[in-house]
């Protein structure tokens, strides 16, 4: 698979595939760690993106909870695309786009939030796509990440693996393949710290999930 060679290569049809409907899953348990205090804090009607999208996990799920909300998911592959936007093709207020998240194809100052679950590692400049996702918010609009923790505790990998939906019998491999191929090829702690440190926020964190092999990275724009 092209993704063991290079992580910043864009998912083939397969790659889309299974990591949809066995991977995807179990980052969205990692997502219910951090999201709902996220969504108690936007405003009614807010406009959200989400680089990064899959196949359009998040949306659907934010969605159920908050269908006042404004979602433009992109993602730089097609198939994910198409598999969003037929997840949420009963959401009038979600969007899709094939898009680059180191060129977002949108104004300035135009989101009250952007969100990215498991996709910045992919990015071939962080720093770039960060700043992208800062430009594209209104002042005081929240950035909220999370990313595989380089550094994250054994047991925490060997939980999270534990849920993706595959034979037993493949967890060992597959928890192997998770430390080597993603998240041993994703940032830590320091260079979370390093890469929120370069952004025009204010209030800004970085931290671990508990229970969970996955970063914390957030903030608001300042005003």
């Amino acid at each position: 698979m092209a993704l063991f060679n290079d992580l910043t290569a864009r998912y083939c049809f397969a790659e889309a595939w299974a990591y949809d409907r066995f991977v995807a899953p179990a980052v969205m348990d990692v997502r219910d760690a951090v999201v709902d205090d996220y969504l108690a804090d936007l405003p009614q009607g807010a406009r959200i993106l989400e680089v990064g999208c899959g196949g359009g996990q998040l949306a659907h799920a934010v969605i159920e909870q908050r269908p006042d909300l404004r979602w433009v998911g992109l993602d730089a592959s097609n198939d994910q695309i198409e598999r969003a936007r037929g997840r949420n093709a009963g959401h009038q207020t979600a969007e899709f786009v094939v898009g680059d998240a180191l060129a977002l194809p949108f104004a300035d100052q135009c989101f009250d939030a952007t969100v990215s679950i498991a996709s910045i590692k992919h990015w071939a400049d962080q720093s770039k796509g960060l700043a992208e996702c800062v430009r594209v918010l209104r002042p005081g609009g929240q950035l909220l990440v999370v990313e595989a923790d380089r550094g994250c505790r054994f047991n925490d990998a060997r939980a999270f693996v534990s849920r993706w939906r595959l034979p037993k019998a493949m967890r060992p491999l597959n928890l192997a393949m998770f430390r080597t191929f993603v998240a041993g090829r994703s940032i830590d702690l320091v260079e979370a710290r390093s890469l929120m440190s370069e952004l025009p926020l204010t209030s800004w964190e970085v931290s671990r999930i508990r229970g969970t092999p996955a970063l914390l990275m957030r903030g608001r724009r300042l005003r």
